[in-house]
């Protein structure tokens, strides 16, 4: 056994790293490429390859207990080859690569873009990496805005119905699986509204974040469920442009961290409104009011909890206020660019963040460019 073991030192592994992960994931590509370009059967529709890149940056100048100041700069690509094996049916094979500009990484994020997707004229079902446009809608009390730059692969089922006024969507995201040093984590979530007249529109939201598996941990489960229900009033007034009025109840029940207090309450609620102008369709001037009590959203936007960033900070009554402008842009080819830029008074405390006044800023610039190439059609 010795001299087996001086063998083995003698010739250890190469280390895994990021630079040999996205080399593998390159030769991993065009392996996938080479074997849809040769087992696709001619009587396929098409095949396209398809390429969209992201640039972002998004800063928040936060000093109150509730969330901590973060910069995200960076770049992200997603590059997948899409079979369309049927009328209805769609493979879809690539990969997707997160870099944080100033890392010493090749690549901060390397993951598979693996799809089957079925389709009708009103239905859209996924099997692998889902469709998360927007935090599948979600509003920010139940899912942070960062979620889109800094996790937006999701991978589970997904399913999405439109039918004239109606349209509907659920999805499962499996996070974490169950493992001896980890307990198993997903996020079910549910949005559904109605547009009884062109300028009404009722919805409901739901999001269930879920945190088991007591395969290898006796830790009990944790729960944390959010809802919010809401209608909008909304129209196009000449100068004014589009123009909305929305008012939402949301209600929160448990707490994903094992470990929160249990003298605290289990169940909060809050009434989140929001109002917003275009004028002369130019950029969006929006402002959005939240009182709270004891809400907590463990994966929203931790402005509207209860709970600090730090777990020993509690606020039972929360009222948050938030002003900003939001100006999206069309450039050529379908590239966008997105820029945002806002005010936060948070329970009406000072902050150093804007010359010591109530206020907090933040602001993001995101440039969207994709890239589609049809290899057969």
């Amino acid at each position: 056994m010795t001299k087996i073991v001086a063998v083995r030192a003698q010739s250890p592994e190469p280390e895994v790293t990021l630079e040999s992960r996205a080399g593998r994931g390159r030769l991993l590509l065009n392996a996938a490429f080479l074997a849809l370009v040769l087992t696709t059967p001619m009587s396929a529709q098409r095949l396209d390859w398809r390429t969209s890149a992201v640039l972002y940056a998004d800063n928040t100048e936060f000093f109150t207990p509730y969330r901590v100041g973060e910069t995200i700069l960076g770049g992200q690509v997603t590059s997948w080859l899409a079979a369309r094996i049927g009328p209805r049916t769609e493979l879809r094979v690539g990969l997707f690569a997160d870099r944080r500009w100033g890392s010493d990484n090749f690549t901060d994020s390397l993951k598979p873009v693996l799809a089957f997707r079925f389709h009708t004229p009103h239905s859209l079902g996924v099997f692998g990496t889902l469709e998360t446009v927007q935090r599948h809608g979600l509003l920010e009390p139940l899912m942070v805005t960062t979620r889109e730059l800094t996790t937006p692969m999701e991978y589970g089922g997904q399913w999405i119905e439109n039918r004239g006024i109606f349209h509907g969507e659920a999805w499962i995201n499996w996070q974490k699986l169950n493992l001896p040093n980890q307990r198993e984590q997903f996020e079910f979530g549910n949005v559904f509204w109605l547009n009884p007249s062109r300028w009404l529109t009722a919805e409901l939201q739901h999001l269930w974040y879920h945190r088991g598996g007591q395969l290898f941990n006796p830790t009990p489960v944790t729960n944390n469920h959010t809802e919010a229900l809401g209608v909008t009033l909304h129209d196009s007034l000449g100068r004014l442009g589009r123009t909305y009025a929305a008012a939402w109840g949301l209600w929160s029940a448990g707490h994903i961290d094992p470990n929160y207090p249990p003298d605290r309450p289990g169940q909060g609620h809050g009434t989140y409104l929001r109002a917003g102008i275009t004028p002369w369709n130019w950029a969006e001037i929006f402002a959005i009011h939240w009182i709270g009590r004891d809400y907590s959203g463990d994966a929203g936007d931790n402005n509207y909890n209860s709970t600090g960033f730090d777990p020993s900070f509690y606020q039972s009554h929360r009222v948050y206020t938030e002003i900003g402008i939001i100006r999206r842009t069309p450039i050529e080819g379908g590239a966008t660019f997105d820029a945002e830029f806002r005010f936060h008074n948070i329970d009406d405390l000072k902050s150093i963040a804007f010359f010591n006044t109530h206020w907090e800023i933040s602001y993001r610039l995101v440039v969207r460019a994709p890239l589609d190439m049809v290899l057969r059609r």
